[in-house]
């Protein structure tokens, strides 16, 4: 196989050698090579010390990175990498890769000695296969976070997970609990977009609910609804299928139904009703997304998308106004596709309801482009201005309220000497 090493990391690894130290490039560098993908990072390891290498790589900007500190990293924005000592205790190429996760990780290269595949590698790569770089479940064990890394590679590199690994998966499944929210969360985030994302989840969906226990209620739940020709879980899947591949779309269909359970109620003809599921599964989203650790812009904006979408958009301008002031703007596409996934995993007889939304979608559109609409912060009148007019400090905040509903509703225009003679003639008086 003909490799050709980067000149920047191969700069690395003969100085590195010169210093009468090994180098090897491995894991996932190695593996992208034999799979002919051009790798994003490039890990280096050696029987060095760090603090041996860092002194070696003096004239390098680096930095200690990975769990403990035991990584170098090497400032480099076209080629990343990060150099460590061999893993294992004997200090060698060897027991290094032995501690590898996959055997499809448990590759190393250099010039001189070519590519290294102490273990079945090379051929699991060929035929497809994710496999445990070892007998047992000891590689689980050490690191159950490995469990979903398996789903997410075989996600990304369409490829299978050997049998015996799958077993070793699902016995190991509840050391998840055991590991950080936020390492859980990026797997999970990884796994979300990759193709065919709602196939992975649903065929290991026992291990993805001991992270997500909310999850279980919707299997094999009932819908008892014309409009629904799934189960609740069934509909979670295809509507996940369907969306567009970006992680809070995803997480949006992932979540929007997930109260369906705690608001079942049956109306006078006995067919299922789930009066205000939406913003129940918005909350349960929230709780869910900050358990693992997502962060705020992130939580806002899925909450958001699952809290409306099954909202009607009303007729009355004034009140399409307010529902843009409080959803905002920036955020409609996104909802329509939403709304346009959670329709298309309905009852295909119920198909003509994904026109209405095209239209309601092409209406705020258009609204949006006739009408003066405006943010809270392209207001012409700010807090110290409200001041220097007389307005308290306690009301400052209300009044500035109120003139941007009042400007949302048409009473007055966002023009900075109207406003002025609003506040002086209007709101003060009132107040």
């Amino acid at each position: 196989m003909n490799i050709v090493i980067p000149k920047p990391v191969n700069e690395v690894l003969n100085i590195i050698n010169e210093k009468g130290y090994e180098a090897y490039i491995v894991g996932g560098a190695v593996r992208n090579w034999v799979m002919q993908l051009k790798p994003t990072n490039y890990n280096i390891s050696t029987n060095a010390s760090l603090d041996k290498i860092k002194n070696v790589l003096k004239d390098y900007n680096t930095f200690y990175c990975g769990e403990n500190d035991s990584h170098l990293g090497i400032v480099n924005s076209k080629f990343p990498m990060e150099v460590a000592k061999y893993r294992g205790k004997s200090n060698t190429l060897e027991d290094d890769l032995a501690t590898r996760d996959f055997t499809m990780n448990a590759l190393a290269y250099s010039d001189e000695d070519g590519l290294i595949d102490y273990s079945t590698g090379i051929r699991d790569i060929n035929n497809k296969i994710i496999k445990l770089n070892g007998e047992d479940d000891e590689i689980f064990v050490n690191d159950p976070l490995r469990i979903l890394r398996a789903i997410r590679l075989s996600g990304e590199y369409a490829m299978r997970i050997d049998m015996s690994t799958q077993i070793f998966m699902k016995e190991d499944k509840d050391l998840l609990k055991k590991v950080a929210p936020e390492r859980i969360r990026d797997e999970l985030c990884k796994i979300l977009v990759v193709p065919r994302a709602d196939f992975y989840i649903k065929k290991y969906f026992e291990i993805f609910i001991e992270f997500i226990p909310e999850l279980a209620l919707l299997e094999n739940f009932n819908q008892n609804d014309p409009k629904q020709i799934y189960d609740a879980l069934e509909h979670t899947f295809v509507s996940l299928k369907v969306v567009e591949p970006k992680l809070d779309l995803r997480l949006a269909m992932l979540f929007h139904d997930i109260a369906k359970p705690f608001t079942y109620v049956k109306n006078s003809d006995g067919i299922g009703e789930y009066p205000d599921h939406a913003k129940r599964s918005a909350l349960m989203a929230r709780e869910i997304m900050n358990r693992l650790k997502f962060n705020k812009k992130m939580i806002q904006k899925v909450t958001k998308l699952i809290e409306y979408h099954e909202y009607k958009v009303p007729d009355n301008d004034v009140l399409v106004k307010q529902f843009l002031t409080k959803f905002g703007i920036e955020n409609i596409d996104d909802l329509y596709k939403v709304k346009k996934a959670n329709q298309y995993a309905k009852h295909p007889a119920y198909i003509s309801e994904m026109t209405n939304i095209d239209n309601e979608y092409e209406r705020l559109k258009k609204f949006n482009r006739k009408t003066a609409f405006i943010k809270k912060n392209e207001l012409k009148l700010n807090g110290k201005d409200l001041l220097d007019l007389g307005v308290k400090q306690n009301d400052v905040g209300r009044v500035l309220e109120k003139i941007y509903q009042d400007i949302i509703n048409g009473k007055i225009k966002n023009n900075r000497d109207k406003l002025i003679d609003y506040v002086v003639t209007s709101i003060i008086p009132e107040n």
